[in-house]
């Protein structure tokens, strides 16, 4: 016996679902014209001086989920600043992220595996 599909469609057929959206599109006259200049990049962020400690330019991120009940959390280390200057930075980091963010003991504290998102957002500070 045939297995039955459950109500699954194959999107690759040519049964009329094959093609994507913008190839309909297309088809109708309906999909905008492909622009001979792209839009300029964004102006690239400005380096630390190189006069700066590198201590001072960089901060650590990394992943702990040890003593946090299961809990992964990331944290990051090495951050210059006073005590005001991490908690606005921690409130930044989470409301950009969308995930909560505190201050623990001279290190950002972001809940979840944020370590990618977070050298990413860290980048365009």
């Amino acid at each position: 016996m045939a297995r039955k599909t459950r109500g699954r469609i194959d999107v690759n057929d040519s049964g009329g679902f094959g093609g994507s959206f913008g190839e309909l599109l297309r088809a109708q006259g309906l999909a905008p014209e492909a622009t001979a200049d792209p839009a300029p990049d964004a102006p690239a962020p400005a380096a630390a001086p190189d006069d700066a400690p590198a201590d001072t330019r960089r901060a650590r991120l990394r992943m702990e989920r040890a003593g946090r009940r299961g809990k992964t959390v990331t944290l990051i280390e090495q951050v210059e600043g006073s005590p005001a200057a991490l908690k606005a930075l921690a409130k930044a980091a989470g409301k950009a992220l969308g995930c909560g963010a505190t201050v623990e003991a001279d290190v950002i504290v972001v809940q979840g595996d944020q370590r990618e998102r977070l050298t990413a957002w860290l980048a365009t500070r």
